[in-house]
């Protein structure tokens, strides 16, 4: 049954880019009912459901930690059954993200990296000709903080897309940064000048997945230098 989990994350999450908690939902309610004809069956059935819907529920940095990497480990599951068997569910720590005119809350990238970092990053993508135009310490900050009607022009909309996976995926910005970038038009097509949608950085995010690619890995370098700059000054502070 996990198996099955990891394929329905990898192409519901990874590939179309569903919320983790819609693929959540859709997997639990998919998986409701045992095929097994005997009680003593649908008990263990319904016993492990249970353990992956409290994994699912309460893990989910773990679960994506895990799960991004392309493939399956049965040593993943064993890692994140032990967490959830050994410790107590983290306190959520979510920001409350910025209110519309109209009293709805608009979604953020919940983005608190440094100057130093972003300095780093607009670094990497004006190496990379990410974007059309050489970009600023201030753009990244106004992009990663969803300013209000600021966009920039996306280049290599492949690599771009693989940045915010990577950011994502050592939890530097929220999981569901595709809807994030979309909803509030950060990107737009240096060749169409149309704002750039959420399937459009899956299918991009999916295509390069699918080959080796040198910027790509260039990319994965940096974001753990950024995390690891982050991590620096905790230890500095303490």
């Amino acid at each position: 049954m996990v198996y099955a989990a990891y394929r329905q994350y990898s192409d519901e999450v990874m590939v179309k880019g569903k919320l983790y908690r819609r693929y959540v939902e859709d997997f639990l309610n998919g998986h409701t009912h045992s095929i097994c004809p005997c009680y003593r069956g649908k008990n263990e059935y319904g016993k492990n459901l249970g353990i992956i819907k409290g994994i699912l529920q309460s893990r989910q940095n773990t679960v994506e930690e895990l799960w991004r990497k392309g493939y399956f480990e049965k040593g993943d599951f064993t890692v994140m059954q032990r967490l959830y068997d050994t410790t107590d569910k983290p306190l959520p720590h979510e920001p409350e993200a910025p209110a519309l005119r109209n009293g709805t809350s608009r979604l953020t990238l919940e983005c608190y990296l440094n100057t130093e970092q972003m300095s780093l990053i607009a670094q990497c993508v004006n190496e990379a000709h990410l974007f059309s135009d050489k970009v600023s310490t201030d753009d990244i900050e106004a992009l990663l903080h969803c300013k209000e009607g600021f966009h920039l022009y996306a280049k290599r909309l492949n690599q771009i897309a693989k940045l915010f996976d990577r950011l994502s995926f050592h939890h530097l910005i929220c999981h569901n940064w595709q809807s994030v970038l979309s909803e509030n038009c950060l990107l737009r097509s240096s060749r169409t000048g149309l704002p750039v949608s959420r399937s459009n950085l899956s299918s991009a995010l999916s295509q390069l997945n699918k080959r080796d690619d040198a910027t790509a890995d260039h990319i994965e370098q940096i974001v753990k230098e950024v995390k690891a700059m982050g991590q620096t000054d905790r230890n500095t502070n303490i």
